[in-house]
């Protein structure tokens, strides 16, 4: 599949169109800048759903997302996403739909750096997690079905929305 520019993907009837500004501080912005100058264009999460409506979440840093994460050179978003959910959770997923797009921007004094984020929803394959989540440099310190969505998730709204 061909992957679909922002505003095409945001024009379609199925997909929620969101834009999200953080302002943050100096250090905070310089980090972004740098991920996005060195690539940074795409990034992707799952909403993962199994046969007993438990919705696939992982835990870092306090608080519960969906697992996914950055578009690699030369991937499509579909290739990263179930890449990413196998990284971190374990789970083999086959990818569905996407949902929403969001323009995530930081902002810091008068400057402005963004990248593109899709939720898809994805099926599981397999329902059994990984026993040491994620990757070495990422701070995973849960996977988990969910029967409900924590208060503490990153894009609540969207998960809850669409599980």
């Amino acid at each position: 599949m061909q992957p679909l520019d922002f505003e095409s993907l945001a024009a379609r009837d199925d997909v929620w169109a969101r834009e999200t500004i953080h302002a943050v501080d100096a250090d905070r912005f310089a980090d972004a800048r740098e991920q996005i100058d060195a690539g940074l264009t795409w990034a992707v999460g799952a909403i993962v759903t199994d046969s007993r409506d438990r919705v696939l979440l992982v835990r870092e840093d306090e608080q519960w997302l969906a697992p996914g994460g950055k578009v690699e050179p030369g991937e499509t978003r579909e290739e990263a996403l179930v890449r990413e959910v196998r990284e971190e959770t374990g789970v083999a997923v086959a990818v569905e739909r996407p949902v929403a797009v969001t323009d995530v921007a930081f902002e810091y004094d008068d400057e402005r750096v963004s990248f593109a984020f899709a939720h898809y929803v994805a099926v599981p394959e397999t329902t059994a997690l990984a026993s040491d989540p994620g990757l070495a440099d990422e701070d995973i310190d849960t996977v988990a079905w969910k029967a409900t969505v924590p208060e503490n998730t990153v894009d609540r709204e969207v998960v809850v929305a669409v599980r």
